[in-house]
């Protein structure tokens, strides 16, 4: 397929980067030519670019070997400019096992910023970077914090991220699948304004982008869910006419 490229395969499991992936390092060189950042601070950011586009493929592992423990085959991973997407032949009608599988992608991230974490601190550092030293010395603190923000902001309740799926996941428990998924999604579409209007006011339009995303990723979301139910409603309809 023209819009994938194939970059790699371990554990039975294809990675491949989403064409749009190209926009990231060349919106960094552009960085070079409107604002006049040096050329060794472009390349500081190319390698903190890579190095964190590492780190989601490892996330998407965590969701994808999670399910494979409860027998959900994973068809591919997909690496965008903006994440991952570990696609699942399946999600599990078992709440606690999505709850599983949702949860595994955010807590890799946070076991890699706790073994840098460790690191730092064995080295006689100190965690938090020095804006004073230079760009490659401050790559363990660095990749520390990232990790840490890739951690938290998964778990903002906003559906097509990871929190939103933990959200619906608990809510499914005492409430009907159909119904977790409205309440969790609405509220990803309302996250989502927050952020283009957010992202718009200061001009901080990446995040507008995302927001955008995710807006239509969670409206997407509640529209395969409802087609779902109303499918199983349909054919419990169908069988119920033919007993009859």
């Amino acid at each position: 397929m023209l819009w994938r490229l194939k970059i790699g395969r371990a554990a039975g499991i294809d990675v491949f980067l989403h064409w749009s992936f190209i926009l990231a390092p060349l919106y960094i060189i552009y960085l070079h030519w409107h604002y006049g950042i040096t050329w060794p601070i472009v390349g500081i950011m190319l390698v903190l670019l890579f190095a964190i586009f590492g780190c989601v493929i490892l996330h998407e592992y965590g969701h994808a070997m999670a399910a494979r423990y409860f027998g959900v085959r994973t068809q591919d991973i997909i690496i965008t400019p903006i994440g991952g997407l570990a696609r699942l032949s399946r999600m599990p009608s078992d709440p606690l096992q999505e709850f599983a599988i949702a949860i595994a992608g955010p807590l890799v991230n946070l076991t890699i910023a706790i073994g840098f974490a460790f690191f730092i601190t064995a080295t006689g550092r100190d965690l938090v970077p020095n804006s004073g030293a230079a760009g490659l010395l401050q790559f363990p603190q660095l990749m520390l914090w990232l990790n840490l923000f890739l951690f938290l902001f998964n778990l903002i309740p906003a559906f097509p991220m990871d929190g939103g799926r933990i959200l619906r996941s608990l809510l499914a428990v005492s409430l009907k699948h159909e119904t977790a998924t409205l309440i969790a999604g609405l509220l990803g579409q309302i996250v989502a304004v927050a952020f283009i209007v957010y992202g718009i006011y200061s001009a901080k339009y990446l995040l507008s982008l995302i927001g955008t995303f995710v807006f239509l990723a969670a409206g997407a979301e509640i529209a395969m869910r409802h087609r779902n139910a109303r499918a199983g409603r349909d054919c419990s309809d169908s069988s119920k006419s033919e007993r009859a």
